[in-house]
């Protein structure tokens, strides 16, 4: 979450070698630039400078990592299947913004499921479904000059881990055997990236403390992004 410092934070991004999308605009009033990776990425979302904030549910939210994305292969059964599962969803929401591919204007198209009661407090998360993914993930903007190429981490604290392990795997519908635990953290593996749920006990509730990258999968982590990092900017 980058409020109205999108262009600062953008320019941190790039200082640090990462070749960032350029600024575009959704239809709902946010903007937004991503760091691509090769199978998710990071958003830079916000608004412009001088403009009134036009999405409710980002207009109080501070600088930082700020919510979970989960990609859905369909939204509208992702609305379905949440509804069953008790969690209050709102109907399927339209997203877009305008893009460009191989040299023509395009418009990147998404369905988004998101919560009228956040299933986790603390937490933004909400699912989305990609139209148009050819338009999101274009080679051009998939080599960093630092070398970055997939998030391996999301790293979570929570005051209790069990509760928050169970909403996630209740909500991504989630085989047990896909979590596992020690002392004082729980791991949640997804296909593509691993969540890990840290005790701590602190006012913030649950949040996310970092998010961590790396350039291949044999390589440790090699760049973190957490509160430290952001307030640079």
């Amino acid at each position: 979450m980058g409020r109205d410092s999108l262009d600062a934070l953008g320019e941190l991004f790039e200082g640090k070698g990462f070749h960032l999308s350029p600024l575009a605009h959704h239809n709902l009033g946010s903007s937004n630039r991503l760091i691509m990776l090769d199978t998710s990425y990071i958003e830079l979302l916000g608004w412009e400078k001088g403009k009134q904030v036009q999405r409710a549910e980002i207009a109080n939210q501070a600088i930082g990592l700020d919510a979970l994305v989960f990609r859905t292969n369909d939204a509208n059964a992702c609305y379905e299947q949440l509804k069953s599962s008790g969690f209050a969803v709102n109907p399927v929401q339209d997203l877009s913004r305008e893009g460009e591919f191989m040299g023509s204007k395009v418009l990147v198209e998404f369905k988004t499921v998101r919560f009228s009661e956040q299933p986790i407090p603390g937490l933004r998360i909400y699912f989305c479904e990609h139209l148009t993914p050819d338009y999101v993930w274009q080679d051009q903007w998939l080599i960093h000059a630092n070398g970055m190429n997939s998030l391996k981490q999301v790293i979570i604290a929570s005051s209790d881990i069990n509760n928050t392990a169970a909403y996630l795997m209740k909500l991504l519908n989630l085989d047990p055997k896909k979590c596992s635990e020690d002392q004082d953290s729980i791991r949640i593996k997804l296909p593509n990236i691993e969540l890990c749920l840290q005790t701590q006990n602190t006012a913030e509730g649950v949040h996310i403390i970092s998010a961590r990258l790396q350039q291949d999968s044999a390589d440790p982590v090699d760049f973190i992004i957490d509160q430290h990092f952001l307030t640079q900017i």
